[in-house]
């Protein structure tokens, strides 16, 4: 789960203005050693395109932001940014996601290049959650 920190939080600036009920942060934690996700939101007003990054904690949260998806305001990317005991590497990766996957009550993730984390679970059918249509 992400945190925040009032010491972090950003007064408004004319530089920065936030929109009505938002406050801005100069950074934020992650509190657990856990998967979590970057994603482009990405909407269409008016023949303009506007894409929105988003750092969200769990998968559940994806899924449910998935079911907003309309064709004027959908997922555009997930990437998903693993620890290393996830990854097999010796470091954090921010790594683009074919597919979010579910078996049993485990998140299995297909990447962009076939790899599958967890790696034990890849001989495994999983089920396809997200992109919808994929199964």
């Amino acid at each position: 789960m992400f945190e925040t920190n009032d010491q972090a939080r950003l007064q408004p600036s004319v530089y920065f203005v936030p929109e009505e009920g938002t406050h801005q942060w100069a950074y934020i934690s992650q509190t657990a050693n856990n998967e979590w996700f970057y994603v482009t939101y990405e909407t269409f007003a008016e023949e303009v395109v506007y894409r929105q990054q988003m750092m969200i904690p769990m998968a559940p949260y994806v899924l449910a932001l998935a079911t907003r998806d309309t064709p004027e305001a959908f997922i555009q990317s997930v990437k998903l940014v693993s620890p290393p005991w996830l990854n097999g590497s010796d470091t954090w990766l921010m790594e683009e996601i074919k597919t979010i996957g579910l078996i049993g009550a485990k998140y299995v993730y297909e990447l962009s290049d076939g790899r599958i984390y967890p790696s034990e679970l890849s001989d495994i059918p999983a089920k396809t959650m997200w992109p919808k249509g994929e199964n």
